[in-house]
C-alpha cells in the first residue's frame, strides 16, 4: 500500500502528464491544415505538391496516400535531410497521431524552421480519415 507521501507524488506525476499531454496536442496550431477532401483533389489532379508520411517506414510500406514520400519523425530535421525537397512547391505532412497531428505537426514546424513556406499538416483523421473514406494506398 502507498503512503501517502507517495499517493501525491503520483498523482502530481499524472496531473503533469496530463497538462503536457494537452499542450501537445495544441501545438503548432499556426500551422495551417488542409483537409482530406482538399488533398485528395491534390492527389487526383497530380498537382505538383510533396506529401510526407512522418510514421515509421514500416507502417509506411503497409499503405500510404499515393506518391507520399516516408519521411518518419525524428527530433531533429537537419538541412542534409531535406536536401531534396523543393521549397518552392507546397508540403503536406501526414501522420496517425489523432488529436494535434502531433509527428506531423512538429515535422511541418521542423520544416518551417529550416526555410520551407508552403507548409500545411493533413488534419486529423488524417490517415485513418483518408483510408476510412475508401481513397486509394499505395504499399
Amino acid at each position: 500500500m502507498l503512503s501517502v507521501g507517495r499517493k501525491r507524488v503520483w498523482l502530481l506525476v499524472a496531473l503533469v502528464t496530463l497538462v503536457l499531454s494537452a499542450a501537445a496536442y495544441a501545438a503548432h496550431d499556426e500551422i495551417p491544415r488542409i483537409s482530406l477532401e482538399e488533398t485528395k483533389k491534390l492527389v487526383d489532379s497530380k498537382a505538383s505538391v510533396i506529401i510526407l508520411d512522418t510514421q515509421l517506414k514500416e507502417i509506411y510500406a503497409k499503405g500510404h496516400i499515393p506518391g507520399a514520400i516516408s519521411f518518419p519523425w525524428k527530433m531533429e530535421i537537419t538541412s542534409a535531410d531535406v536536401r531534396n525537397l523543393p521549397k518552392d512547391k507546397l508540403i503536406i505532412t501526414y501522420c496517425d497521431c489523432g488529436p494535434g497531428e502531433s509527428d506531423s505537426a512538429d515535422v511541418a514546424a521542423q520544416l518551417m524552421d529550416l526555410g520551407f513556406s508552403q507548409v500545411k499538416i493533413l488534419a486529423d483523421p488524417s490517415i485513418r480519415g483518408w483510408i476510412k473514406s475508401g481513397y486509394p494506398v499505395e504499399k
